[in-house]
């Protein structure tokens, strides 16, 4: 190995001072500017320049120097720009540098094509004058402007980060700098013209923003625009970027097929999608309800039987960077009405007869079209009305009610509902007493809401559970019972036992009347008698009502037959005579005449009619064969027929006598001078030619007159026959 001796420290320091100066030396005539420069055509280029002389030819650097461009061609050096006459150089330009500062900067204007050469910078002074031709500053004259960069040039971040892209083009004209645009503007951009190191400007835009997942896949570009010396400009060719933001699920929806409105228990089928980088890795299905939420399944399709309640649904979508949740989707499921109930207004016990409000609701879809309200009773139905809401009256006998709602789809039917009905106490006709020789035993039975109390008492005092009497109180199917029994030793000959039965709305009583045994023997006999005159005095005048109805009958057919409806108020020209051989026999006058209350009498309906005046008098018609009955029976002896037919022209009524067994002669009450007939005798009237029975006028006349009363004839009587008087308009006045 070969050992090389330390270097002293002076000798160091003189080899370094050496080769700076020589370096120095070296460097006294230079010039720094960019060895490249591209220009758009047709716009201008600053040339950045700067140039260095020895120190000991600085005095020379004064006002008389200029700056002169130039490239060299051929060998040969031309000229095209001169600092002191820039208007007549060959490129127009402009000076703007400061060569006492040793700042040789300079714009070229309009630069074309041709104008793409090495150009080179001349100090041109009185004194001094140096081509500066070892440093080249070569102009790349182009149709294209420059194209931007993008820092960085790749984006990939997470949803929330602030990012910042930078765009950056070549300012070569100071005078027409670059324009920068972001597509798309994604916020405010910033921009700034900064400086090389090689003393070229730069135009740069710096947008800022924060990533978001609406980013994600987008591209992000910036573009150049350059100005030219006409006013035109020229757009660079963009620079893009394809952002990468990763994110959890985004917009999560879910479909539904089929998409219209579903019957219940039909097939339906729901599928989740969702935007998210990376991809979702996994789906989850909720049911929500009421806030809360139910797992139903898993994956991106779901496949379910739709029913009422089905849904609303939530599809959860999940990756790497977090979840994300559709909103609720609800499944339109049509059904019949279900979960039909009833509400009751007021809500408490009502009493009988006050309003209730009865409310029917149902879930239905579609809604529920009709409302029907039915009565519940015993197993049956029975119609109330209709509509939602229904106002009805509180009812003992119908407590309960239900109601039935109706769509398209089908009907549904609520529970029954009972409602709570108070009313006063009611004692049932069912209560009852039995009776032997040593006990009474009664029972009383009331209903009532609230449930009442029964209270026995006899003779008006209460009684109580004793050794005499034995008192029992229930209940049985909402009906209060009370058993009483009592020994013999409580009675008397007549006592009143009476079970009372109250609540808070009201009260109701029952009585049981006793007798003693014999009193009761009494009534018992009394009884036995009495029930068969009592059926015999029955048969016996549904006897005589059928005859008569049978003899009415006759007479009306009779009088048809003549049709002469008026001929009843006539009397015929024949005398009414009577047979001797039908005369009571004489020798019986001391038989007790007829009662007052055997008599029957027929009032006339003709005494009604417009045309029948009232009678004046009242006197017995006149027959030669009839006892008389005026006080002188020989007034009327000696009238003519004619007479006597105007007399019958007055007849009203008829007086009718029945005749009993035990009597010998008929009297009328009224008539003082009527003699017995030692012979029966069947009086006639002749009427409109036709002779006719007497008791048959009298039986038509109580047809048509208003009432025919049998008196009081009792029922043991037996008539034999009948007295007839009839009775003219002077009678009636008596």
């Amino acid at each position: 190995m070969l050992l090389v001796p330390p270097v002293p420290f002076a000798l160091f320091h003189g080899l370094l001072v050496l080769w700076i100066s020589l370096s120095a030396l070296c460097q006294e005539h230079q010039t720094f500017m960019p060895s490249t420069l591209k220009v758009l055509k047709g716009s201008c280029v600053t040339i950045p320049c700067s140039f260095q002389i020895p120190n000991n030819e600085n005095p020379d650097l004064d006002g008389t120097c200029i700056a002169i461009w130039y490239y060299r061609k051929n060998g040969a050096f031309t000229e095209v720009f001169r600092s002191s006459d820039p208007q007549n150089s060959e490129i127009k330009g402009n000076f703007t540098g400061n060569l006492l500062k040793k700042d040789c900067t300079t714009t070229l204007y309009n630069l074309q094509s041709q104008n793409s050469r090495g150009y080179r910078f001349r100090l041109n002074c009185d004194v001094l004058r140096w081509n500066f031709d070892h440093q080249t500053s070569e102009i790349s004259v182009e149709d294209n402007p420059h194209r931007p960069t993008l820092t960085p040039p790749t984006l990939k971040v997470k949803e929330g980060t602030s990012v910042s892209l930078e765009c950056s083009a070549p300012a070569t004209c100071l005078f027409l700098p670059p324009n920068l645009t972001w597509t798309p503007g994604l916020g405010e951009a910033q921009e700034t013209l900064q400086e090389n190191q090689d003393k070229t400007k730069v135009k740069i835009s710096v947008l800022n923003f924060t990533a978001s997942h609406l980013h994600d896949g987008q591209e992000i570009s910036c573009t150049a625009v350059y100005g030219k010396q006409d006013g035109s400009t020229e757009s660079s060719v963009n620079t893009s970027l394809t952002a990468e933001i990763t994110y959890s699920p985004k917009d999560t929806t879910v479909s539904v097929s089929p998409s219209g409105p579903v019957q219940e228990d039909s097939n339906v089928t729901l599928t989740c999608s969702s935007r998210a980088n990376p991809a979702v890795k996994n789906y989850t299905w909720y049911r929500a309800d009421e806030g809360q939420e139910t797992l139903v399944g898993t994956g991106p399709v779901l496949h379910f039987k739709a029913s009422k309640d089905s849904g609303p649904f939530v599809c959860q979508a999940e990756n790497e960077e977090g979840a994300g949740c559709s909103n609720s989707t609800q499944i339109d499921v049509q059904y019949s009405p279900k979960d039909t109930t009833v509400s009751v207004s007021p809500t408490g016990p009502v009493q009988e007869g006050s309003i209730l409000t009865l409310a029917c609701s149902s879930s239905a879809n579609p809604a529920v079209k009709n409302y029907t309200w039915y009565r519940a009773h015993g197993g049956q139905e029975s119609f109330i009305g209709t509509g939602r809401v229904l106002n009805m009256k509180a009812s003992r006998d119908s407590p309960s009610f239900f109601c039935k709602a109706e769509n398209e789809m089908g009907s549904g039917q609520s529970n029954i509902s009972q409602i709570e009905v108070q009313f006063a106490p009611q004692i049932l006709s069912s209560s009852d007493c039995t009776r032997t020789v040593n006990q009474v035993n009664c029972s009383c039975e009331a209903i009532g809401n609230p449930a009442p109390s029964l209270q026995w008492t006899l003779d008006g005092l209460p009684i109580n559970h004793s050794d005499k009497s034995t008192i029992k109180n229930g209940h049985l199917n909402g009906i209060c019972v009370s058993f009483i029994t009592m020994s013999q030793t409580q009675w008397k000959d007549q006592f009143t036992l009476l079970c009372g039965s109250s609540n808070s709305l009201g009260s109701d009583s029952q009585r049981f009347l006793f007798y003693s045994l014999e009193a009761e023997t009494a009534v018992e006999s009394q009884g036995h008698v009495i029930l068969p005159v009592f059926i015999a005095t029955i048969v016996g005048l549904l006897v005589l009502v059928c005859a008569l109805l049978v003899l009415v009958c006759i007479l009306l057919r009779v009088i048809r037959a003549q049709k002469i409806p008026h001929n009843l108020l006539q009397a015929s020209d024949n005398t009414s005579t009577v047979a001797e051989d039908q005369l009571p026999p004489s020798g019986e006058g001391n038989e007790e005449p007829i009662k007052a209350e055997e008599a029957i009498y027929a009032n006339s309906n003709m005494l009604k009619k417009p045309h029948v005046t009232k009678p004046s008098n009242t006197s017995a018609t006149n027959s030669t064969n009839l006892p008389s009955s005026a006080k002188n029976g020989k007034e009327d002896a000696g009238k003519s027929s004619e007479e006597k037919n105007e007399k019958s022209k007055d007849l009203v009524y008829t007086t009718v006598t029945w005749r009993g067994k035990g009597q010998k002669e008929i009297k009328d009450p009224g008539d003082t001078n009527l003699s017995g007939s030692s012979k029966q005798q069947e009086v006639k009237c002749t009427e409109g030619g036709i002779c006719r029975d007497s008791v048959s006028n009298a039986v038509e006349m109580g047809n048509i007159y208003d009432n025919v009363e049998p008196g009081s004839i009792r029922k043991e009587t037996q008539c034999e026959y009948a007295q007839v008087k009839f009775k003219d308009k002077g009678d009636l006045q008596k």
